[in-house]
């Protein structure tokens, strides 16, 4: 029992029910993820059990430690390979295809995800593809919930625009790409909506075609100050009015003064809802680590971090020399230096833990869910 409980915990940041169909294809009991999951090894193969007759693409991509180390390319100084699974309509005809990025419980979360089984069998079923994308594991990382250091918000960001490319060019896609995904995986998708990274990847100022993002972190990923949506993009951003894990009000704010023409965005805070809202459980309190009273993490159009964790990072802490020192430990480790951060962080008793996560609001959810990418990818 106790294990079962420690692996309905891992699935943080993701729906968690255990269905039948996936009782009888893995032994849950004896499931680790761990186990499946290294730098040579992706959760997304026992996640094929699940969902057979799907085609695995790896592609490569890159490490950095935020948007600014896209913006003058340092992120090609860490070259890595991801791995991807690609779920297809049957027959042979060109179809939009979206991207579901994974949350900080990791892509565990594809195998386990009672919402996500359900909806990616209904956009199939719609004639659209879906593909499962592993950010973590070739990284050595299996989940970040309880270390959010473990891996950096930016690097999920890069491999969902070179997924982008390499799915623009697959010969069933018909160039139409949408994306989704919860609280890390919306915090991808507001990354990759805005043209100052997105242009850094593709030509001219188009993206996604569809995103809808969910209880994304708006305070500490480094999002832009002055954002603006990529011109073909409608989005929609949903939110739990009571999410305690990752801020609702942060978000709306963000994504209310996002550039955008009107009729782009739809924003939709639930009344009453907890993070992970789609899970299936009663909603429950977790060991989670959470950053709210952190100085917020934000950045200007070169990508600069701004506010007052510069003078935190350099004045209080002295954790590096200079500025110049600090974005040079960025360019050429961004792992080791996120640590380096985050002890920042845990000096100044701003990391907290504990946070209410769950809900049985996936039924109620998944129309709206389906409908959306139904009107702006068909």
């Amino acid at each position: 029992m106790k294990k079962i409980f420690l692996i309905l915990i891992t699935f943080l940041f993701t729906s968690n029910v255990f269905a039948d169909h996936y009782k009888k294809k893995i032994n849950i009991k004896e499931f680790s993820p761990k186990q499946h999951c290294s730098k040579k090894k992706s959760l997304l193969i026992p996640a094929s059990k699940v969902f057979p007759g799907g085609e695995f693409i790896k592609f490569n991509s890159y490490s950095g430690f935020d948007q600014r180390a896209v913006i003058v390319g340092a992120h090609k100084k860490h070259p890595i390979e991801i791995t991807s699974y690609l779920l297809m309509p049957k027959g042979s005809s060109k179809v939009p295809i979206v991207i579901w990025a994974h949350a900080s419980g990791g892509a565990d979360a594809y195998i386990f995800s009672e919402f996500i089984n359900s909806g990616q069998k209904k956009l199939l079923d719609l004639g659209i593809g879906v593909m499962f994308i592993d950010n973590f594991c070739s990284r050595g990382v299996t989940s970040t919930w309880r270390d959010q250091s473990n891996a950096t918000i930016a690097s999920a960001a890069i491999d969902t625009m070179m997924a982008y490319k390499v799915l623009k060019n697959h010969p069933r896609s018909n160039g139409k790409i949408g994306l989704t995904g919860h609280s890390r995986g919306g915090t991808n998708a507001l990354m990759v909506s805005d043209i100052k990274f997105t242009s850094l990847f593709l030509e001219g100022t188009e993206g996604f075609d569809a995103i809808i993002g969910e209880a994304a972190e708006c305070r500490m990923a480094g999002l832009f100050l002055e954002p603006e949506l990529t011109t073909n993009t409608k989005m929609l951003y949903v939110h739990g009015s009571i999410d305690n894990l990752t801020l609702a009000k942060p978000c709306e704010e963000h994504v209310k003064k996002i550039k955008a023409k009107p009729g782009q965005i739809k924003i939709d805070i639930k009344e009453g809802w907890h993070h992970d809202w789609h899970g299936g459980f009663k909603p429950k309190k977790v060991k989670a680590m959470t950053l709210h009273t952190c100085p917020a993490v934000q950045v200007d159009n070169e990508g600069n971090v701004t506010g007052p964790i510069v003078d935190l990072g350099l004045k209080k802490y002295k954790l590096f020399p200079s500025q110049a020192e600090w974005i040079k430990a960025t360019e050429d480790d961004p792992q080791k230096t996120m640590k380096t951060v985050f002890k920042m962080f845990k000096k100044e008793k701003c990391l907290k833990r504990g946070a209410m996560i769950g809900g049985k609001h996936g039924e109620e959810y998944l129309p709206q869910f389906i409908n959306f990418f139904k009107e702006n990818l068909l």
